[in-house]
């Protein structure tokens, strides 16, 4: 067959034609972090501070191409760190413009004072972090970086396809700028960020009728009401604000919810907080786990008709009532096995702990599997073995594949 390049210089086969799956969309194979910079240009980004870090640097390498070939109208600026990237992000967001960028590791863990200081000027914005570990040195897959800054105040979503990378983003500016809240969009290294996976890409006229022209927020610049910013705020003040916080984000679940069921009406891929598969009053396992791992767990429960999944997709706020609702049908003696990919410094993972917080009072036997972390693979043979130990040898955490 013959060969043509697409617009990311990937090789494809013919025929590379419109989808009559998803009218309006174009099928492609693209790595996903072309697929998160090609989500940035189709939400029309008009500032992109760049600084690159293995494994995303792809990401700010292809929007700088997007930008210098003029398929895509925005300022881009390389900066000289991390943390004067998020500082340019929330100098531009202040002034009105749909900001985005991309990070990982280290970068992520040195811009933690300048995340606070976006989230709680309530700044809207959307950034991809390419999730790795920082210390010892390793830019493989993991979500230590992404879950230690869970309480910087950003929300966090996790994507287990290049696809649903692509269309998180397109959701989350929506989000970000109907809340006044920034968002996080992660996906795994290496096994997302450099992967190759079909694509279905809408065309710039779809995508711009679901997220119209950014609108100025409360905290951007305006001329004629002129406000400081960064100043000291007394006692009284700061419990306001916070409380203002606190209050949307409470809002944030159930807001998500519903521009994912617009997503799929719009777009025709329909999304939920989380995702329950095969969890019902004769389920005696389910297995919660977060972004690439969720599709080799997938794969496996074929052969297991009383096993059942939860694939958490909004992690920040932690989506409570969905995992609840998702969990009620099961019996008193079933049993959650949740999968980490990532470790801490604590006896439990991030996913455990919060799930802890999202059920408490309730009587669920969890328990907790480390497998997969600084990117060590996590193929079906260990999604069998953590099967085999919730079942004959549970603890209350246990690593996997460790000897």
């Amino acid at each position: 067959m013959k060969k043509e390049n697409s617009p990311n210089s990937i090789t494809l086969e013919e025929p590379f034609l419109e989808s009559f799956k998803y009218p309006r969309h174009v099928q492609m194979v693209m790595k996903g972090n072309y697929a998160a910079a090609e989500a940035a240009r189709l939400c029309r980004a008009g500032f992109i501070p760049a600084y690159p870090i293995t494994p995303q640097t792809t990401i700010v390498e292809r929007l700088s191409e997007l930008v210098s070939e003029g398929k895509l109208d925005a300022t881009y600026i390389n900066m000289d760190s991390e943390h004067s990237v998020f500082a340019a992000a929330m100098g531009a967001a202040i002034g009105g413009e749909r900001v985005f960028t991309a990070t990982a590791g280290q970068g992520l863990f040195y811009a933690h004072e300048v995340l606070q200081a976006i989230a709680h000027f309530r700044l809207p914005m959307v950034v991809c972090n390419v999730g790795r570990p920082s210390i010892p040195w390793n830019i493989w897959s993991d979500q230590s970086d992404s879950l230690s800054q869970r309480d910087t105040g950003w929300i966090q979503f996790y994507g287990e396809s290049s696809q649903e990378v692509l269309d998180t983003i397109i959701q989350a500016y929506v989000l970000t700028e109907r809340i006044q809240i920034p968002v996080m969009v992660v996906l795994d290294a290496f096994y997302q960020s450099h992967t190759s996976e079909n694509i279905w890409m809408p065309d710039q006229n779809l995508a711009d009728r679901f997220l119209p022209p950014i609108q100025a927020g409360p905290m951007s610049i305006d001329m004629k009401q002129p406000k400081s910013f960064g100043g000291l705020l007394p006692p009284e003040y700061y419990n306001k604000m916070n409380y203002s916080f606190w209050k949307a984000m409470n809002k944030v679940e159930a807001i998500a919810e519903e521009i994912g069921i617009d997503f799929g009406a719009h777009f025709g891929r329909p999304y939920s907080n989380v995702e329950a598969v095969n969890i019902g009053p004769k389920t005696r396992l389910i297995l919660v786990t977060l972004s690439s791992i969720t599709s080799t767990a997938r794969g496996v429960i074929r052969d297991y008709p009383e096993i059942g999944l939860l694939k958490l997709r909004l992690f920040k706020p932690f989506p409570r009532e969905a995992v609840r609702q998702a969990l009620a049908p099961l019996s008193r003696d079933a049993i959650v096995a949740i999968v980490e990919r990532n470790f801490l410094g604590d006896r439990e993972g991030g996913i455990m702990q919060e799930m802890k917080r999202a059920l408490y009072g309730s009587d669920y036997k969890m328990y907790d599997f480390f497998a997969g972390t600084g990117g060590k693979d996590v193929p079906p043979e260990t999604i069998e073995k953590i099967i085999h130990r919730a079942f004959q040898q549970p603890e209350e955490a246990t690593w996997v594949d460790v000897d």
